[in-house]
């Protein structure tokens, strides 16, 4: 190989290298405030809600709570019963407890995801 050759496989290879990271590096066609929103979102989804123990039916898989605003689902403060993802959840809890729970909308059925003793 003579040195023109050499110079230009090394030059094309600069070039080809330059273009690789270029695509790499743009972002072009995606919009990433909509991506930032959605890590926004799933950091407000995690985010604890207060409330009382009102209910305990661990063999229906059930859960009465008296609680605050739940910020996720933009629902006001109220008394409702939820679903429990794992009826275990509610293991060494009782009535009056007060708890922070995780509730989400699971296929239009509001379930409690997370449950501990305040």
């Amino acid at each position: 190989m003579n040195y023109k050759t050499l110079t230009l496989t090394l030059l094309l290879g600069l070039a080809s290298l330059q273009a690789q990271a270029k695509m790499t590096m743009n972002h072009e066609g995606h919009d990433m405030s909509q991506m930032e929103g959605m890590d926004m979102q799933a950091m407000e989804e995690r985010v604890m809600t207060k409330g009382v123990i009102t209910r305990l039916d661990q063999a229906s898989g059930k859960v009465g709570l008296k609680h605050e605003a739940i910020e996720n689902l933009k629902m006001p403060p109220m008394t409702m019963v939820f679903l429990l993802a794992d009826p275990a959840l509610t293991k060494g809890l009782k009535v009056g407890d007060v708890v922070s729970f995780l509730v989400e909308n699971r296929a239009g059925k509001l379930t409690v995801t997370q449950l501990q003793k305040r």
